[in-house]
């Protein structure tokens, strides 16, 4: 039976979920209920799925939270799923029946390429459909505030305009054209906006490159800043943070929550955007101070805020934010259906598969001939 060792992330579980048969029946329970909303017969799926990998299930998987643990776990491990862990010499040199390093995503910072290759060990990288997903998400809320969607849906007779304040009424057609007839002002358009991404990692570039199509202007700021070739594919310019503030038209956020980012829009920060700009954040929701967020919006200081995740989950039914049309709301579903993600991890263990699979052996080699 090959071991695998991965890295203990609530999405990489799956695989364990998937190629485990002692895998804890509640954890197996907790999956089986997260893939229900799209995926009813999680059951099938696991069973196909185990069916087109006969040389990798069963398998015995070791998650690992840090780098002792990794360090410990990794002597007879045919595989490892690592996302942010540090891959570096020492575990290569530890990982002495290690086939193949499958990277959960593209980024491969933490992974030491050269050990790998000097010791015949395969790396996999996995482009994320959920992180596309998420991007889109991002992009659609910017279009929705842009064009004010979420106020004018439904509204196009003269009374129900009137009721959110636009001056609905035709133009004299005799000379003008009907366009815009409902008088909504402030409608804004992407193209020639600049949008600033707050981290410009796996899901920050793929809302980069989505609005760059727009025709946007692309600035980032991050702790890091990305190779040249990253930022010239995407045709983004990096800034300081005080700098991205003041000049984008959309801050969209794309940060892990830690304690560098916890409130890092708070007050000050806020007071530094440009007013009448939008804020995206499918990232985490401490990332903006809730207080600093609703003096805003009380104010009219943003033009706009989408919000897929929120404060609490799920929120109250009196949540304050509910209370303000420029905002958008969502209930964490930007990661979008359940089959992406399934497809993700199929990919992901048929990757695995490819490299853990045994050598196919010559007949004429067989020592038992």
């Amino acid at each position: 039976m090959p071991k695998i060792v991965a890295e203990d992330d609530t999405i990489i579980r799956t695989a364990q979920v998937i190629l485990d048969p002692d895998t804890d029946p509640e954890r197996y329970a907790a999956f089986a209920d997260y893939y229900k909303v799209d995926m009813p017969d999680f059951d099938n799926w696991v069973a196909t799925v185990r069916k087109s990998v006969p040389d990798l299930f069963p398998t015995q998987f070791q998650m690992v939270s840090n780098k002792q643990d990794l360090l410990n776990a990794i002597g007879d491990a045919s595989g490892l799923i690592c996302e942010s862990l540090i891959v570096g010499r020492s575990e290569i040199e530890a990982a002495t029946k290690l086939k193949v390093v499958q990277n959960f995503g593209t980024n491969l910072r933490n992974i030491d390429l050269k050990a790998c290759a000097a010791r015949g060990v395969k790396v996999c990288t996995l482009r994320r459909r959920v992180n596309i997903a998420v991007a889109e998400h991002a992009v659609t809320m910017m279009l929705g505030m842009a064009k004010k969607l979420p106020l004018l849906n439904g509204r196009i007779d003269e009374t129900s305009l009137h009721e959110v304040g636009f001056p609905a009424r035709m133009h004299d057609r005799r000379h003008a054209a009907a366009a815009n007839w409902g008088r909504v002002d402030g409608l804004r358009t992407m193209y020639g906006a600049t949008v600033g991404c707050l981290g410009l990692g796996e899901i920050g570039q793929e809302v980069a490159s989505r609005v760059n199509a727009f025709g946007a202007k692309v600035i980032y700021f991050q702790r890091n800043r990305q190779p040249e070739n990253v930022e010239k594919l995407l045709g983004a310019k990096y800034c300081s943070f005080r700098e991205l503030l003041s000049r984008s038209d959309y801050v969209s956020i794309h940060l892990p929550s830690n304690k560098s980012t916890r409130g890092l829009l708070d007050e000050e920060a806020i007071s530094l955007m440009k007013d009448g700009s939008f804020l995206v954040n499918v990232s985490r929701a401490e990332i903006i101070d809730r207080d600093a967020l609703l003096q805003a919006l009380e104010n009219n200081k943003l033009g706009g805020v989408a919000l897929d995740v929120q404060y609490e989950e799920p929120s109250p039914s009196d949540e304050p934010l509910k209370n303000y049309p420029t905002a958008i709301l969502t209930p964490h579903s930007a990661v979008a259906g359940r089959g992406i993600a399934a497809a993700d991890m199929e990919e992901l263990i048929g990757n695995l598969a490819t490299h853990i699979r045994p050598p196919i052996m010559d007949p004429r080699q067989d020592p038992r001939r």
